[in-house]
């Protein structure tokens, strides 16, 4: 139940921070901020990393390199997921988005069979009643598939494989600490991007504090690391 329950409020975060995350684009483009966030809700694990480092064992070099692996391996599916999503906010509503974005609770068990996961009735009885209902609440009789809505879909594939990588690796290296890895891979990623393609400027990063805030120290560190523990 108490898993269930960090679900649960990760997911409410999440669908709140699409709003957050439509309206900071308004300020900068979707790498910047896909930078910024992730990097700020790396640094806000660090107050919890060191209060864990003095009351858990020492980690040994086996423990770092699949710490490091699972890490970088979630960041990169995380840089992917991420910037379909934000790119596509572009050219759709955050409606559209968290609805397509959801697709991915049927696409999880699915990925799963063909990695010989177990999945019971239950589980396929709940992802087709979260479906519907993603559907009557999201969706308009105008819902069409357009440029922003194509990239959402290839996101929640993208998302889908993030779940399985976390599935993975969380009981075989510290949660918290795999968390921080992969937002810092993440933002990295996404802030070189920015540099390359984009113009980020002080300016922008501080008209849209509150969205980064909110995407950055709620959605990612509380929500992510949530999803991970």
């Amino acid at each position: 139940m108490r898993s269930n329950m960090m679900l649960l409020m990760a997911a409410a975060i999440w669908g709140l921070g699409f709003v957050a995350q439509r309206l900071g684009m308004d300020h900068m483009g979707p790498f910047t901020f896909n930078g910024l966030r992730f990097l700020l809700g790396a640094l806000s694990l660090l107050p919890l990393l060191w209060w864990l480092k003095s009351r858990q064992p020492v980690a040994v070099a086996g423990d770092y390199r699949q710490l490091l692996t699972g890490g970088v391996l979630a960041g990169l599916v995380l840089f992917c997921a991420a910037s379909l999503q934000q790119v596509g906010l572009l050219y759709t509503t955050a409606a559209k988005a968290g609805f397509i974005t959801g697709l991915y609770i049927i696409l999880v068990p699915v990925i799963g069979l063909a990695l010989r996961h177990k999945t019971g009735a239950n589980t396929w009885v709940g992802a087709l009643i979260a479906m519907a209902g993603l559907y009557y609440l999201s969706v308009t009789e105008e819902f069409t598939i357009g440029y922003g809505d194509l990239l959402q879909v290839i996101g929640a594939l993208f998302w889908a494989i993030h779940l399985l990588v976390l599935d993975h690796y969380s009981n075989r290296v510290a949660p918290i600490r795999l968390a921080g890895v992969q937002f810092v891979v993440c933002g990295l990623l996404s802030l070189g991007t920015a540099f390359v393609i984009e113009t980020p400027t002080l300016g922008g990063a501080m008209a849209g504090w509150q969205a980064l805030l909110y995407a950055g120290l709620v959605s990612v560190g509380i929500g992510y690391t949530l999803q991970v523990v």
